[in-house]
């Protein structure tokens, strides 16, 4: 694979997670870019191409640490809070994700609902939706995702069409 290809699908695999855990603390989606492809030249530059064996959590930790190193000391992130004046530096734009999830159907949309925001565990999903198996559970959820995937490719969505 060549270099601008492999870039590519680590910014499309990984951003997400970075970006999540910088907004987390107090970043903004500048700070997560900068953050991010600094983490990916870093990345690049030490990567031996056999690599190491789980190249998300190493690419998670590298840019960790650049956020780190760059708000100085880490007791200054903001944790999660209740505070509910406080405003959000990124604004998730709902709608365009309802619309998202819409798209791959009623039974996708219940599917993901139950797994990541309802926090079920599989053989509770796998009985709800009478599905044979655990595997076949996880099936019916990537194939899911995979819509969802698809429909972001088509339409050309970016990480950034989902923030107000």
């Amino acid at each position: 694979m060549e270099r601008k290809e492999r870039i590519t699908q680590w910014y499309n695999a990984y951003f997400p997670k970075v970006a999540a855990f910088i907004s987390k603390r107090g970043g903004t989606l500048e700070d997560a870019k900068d953050i991010f492809q600094e983490g990916l030249v870093i990345l690049y530059e030490k990567k031996d191409w056999e690599g190491p064996v789980n190249e998300a959590a190493y690419l998670f930790g590298i840019c960790k640490n650049l956020w780190f190193k760059q708000v100085g000391d880490a007791s200054k992130f903001r944790k999660d809070t209740t505070d509910v004046s406080e405003e959000p530096v990124l604004s998730v734009d709902d709608n365009r994700l309802l619309q998202l999830l819409h798209s791959a159907g009623e039974k996708c949309m219940k599917l993901l609902q139950r797994f990541y925001y309802d926090n079920r565990n599989v053989e509770r999903i796998k009985e709800e939706f009478g599905f044979s198996s655990h595997h076949s559970t996880a099936v019916q959820k990537y194939k899911c995702l995979e819509k969802i995937r698809e429909t972001v490719k088509q339409n050309a969505l970016r990480y950034e069409s989902f923030f107000e």
